[in-house]
């Protein structure tokens, strides 16, 4: 008897979801919807065990899978949960096993600069995969050109632009979490910041800076001068200015330079948020200190899942209306390390 094959319908009742949560799941706009990570991964488990495929899957039968490449400019493969790339590779995994796709995973030995490049006298390295997914902080500019040039399927997770060569990529939409965690400081009676970032700047780091500026800027508030710095070469000097400054919440880029402040503030004997409110621009769970510090939460599983769908829209359906670019929203949460400013 040949098997009937599964709907969406039953995903939704082995899920215990609505059908319209399992189309926005399969489709990769749950994030735009904001069903939650949680509820997402239920779908795609129930999807799996029922071997539910999209109907456009299913018009589109391949006799053999699609092989997808997964690069990373710097050695990035994860050997925890607790490493920070891990939930864009789960994410990636995840998603290529609904989509029916096999992975490959590329790597190479870094250049003098130390950065992994994908060609080499000329030969793209990943030219074995029908398509590729790339990561990583520091992208080599150069590599991402030539690979737009020879219509080279590829989608980038994380937001990158490339002068002449619109890429397609998947990433946060940083300046506006920023600019909400912003409006939620304003409305608890912050009027002076101070801003702490990375030295290397890339497209994600000025999304954060825009949205945190930008948003001063509407209400008419002062934009400090920020401080993009490596954290050995962080001083007390800024700090003293911005206290001088009546600063009262500091936003932070990175885990390594809100290490240096926390360390900062303590032998100053300030408490957090008693004295200055901190958040921190990217989620992490390493620990500083006792506090769950207040943070913007990167969609990084999400990323992963629809830099594959889109990356397979790419290889099945290459002239077809869909956006190439995307930016996913992002949560944040306000605990501990956040409060109203100290009375004067």
């Amino acid at each position: 008897m040949k098997k009937i094959a599964s709907r969406q319908a039953d995903v939704a009742k082995a899920a215990g979801v609505s059908q319209s949560t399992v189309s926005m799941v399969m489709n990769g706009t749950a994030d735009l919807g904001r069903i939650s990570a949680g509820t997402q991964r239920r779908v795609l488990d129930a999807a799996r065990r029922l071997q539910y495929a999209p109907s456009g899957q299913r018009r589109v039968a391949r006799t053999t899978p699609h092989l997808l490449g997964v690069h990373t400019f710097e050695p990035i493969f994860p050997t925890s949960s607790r490493d920070y790339y891990f939930e864009f590779l789960r994410g990636i995994e995840e998603q290529a096993a609904v989509e029916g796709c096999n992975l490959v995973l590329f790597t190479a030995a870094p250049d003098e600069s130390g950065v992994r490049r994908i060609f080499t006298d000329g030969t793209n390295g990943l030219q074995q995969a029908s398509g590729s997914l790339l990561l990583g902080h520091h992208a080599d500019r150069g590599d991402l050109a030539q690979l737009a040039y020879e219509g080279y399927p590829f989608v980038y997770v994380g937001h990158r632009e490339v002068p002449d060569a619109p890429i397609s990529y998947v990433g946060g939409d940083y300046r506006t979490a920023t600019g909400e965690i912003v409006d939620n400081l304003v409305a608890l009676g912050h009027r002076a910041f101070a801003y702490l970032g990375e030295q290397s700047r890339d497209e994600p780091q000025e999304d954060r800076w825009t949205g945190f500026a930008g948003a001063l800027e509407r209400y008419d508030l002062p934009v400090p001068e920020p401080v993009f710095a490596q954290p050995s070469g962080l001083t007390t000097g800024w700090l003293d200015r911005a206290l001088a400054d009546h600063t009262t919440a500091i936003l932070v880029e990175s885990v390594s330079l809100l290490r240096v402040l926390a360390a900062m503030l303590s032998l100053r004997g300030l408490s957090v948020p008693g004295d200055l409110s901190v958040v921190l621009l990217v989620d992490d769970e390493t620990e500083i200190g006792s506090l769950p510090w207040a943070m913007l939460r990167v969609p990084r599983n999400a990323m992963g899942r629809r830099a594959v769908r889109l990356l397979t829209n790419l290889l099945t359906d290459p002239d077809g209306d869909y956006d190439r670019q995307i930016l996913l929203p992002c949560e944040h949460t306000l605990e501990a390390t956040v409060g109203p400013p100290p009375r004067a």
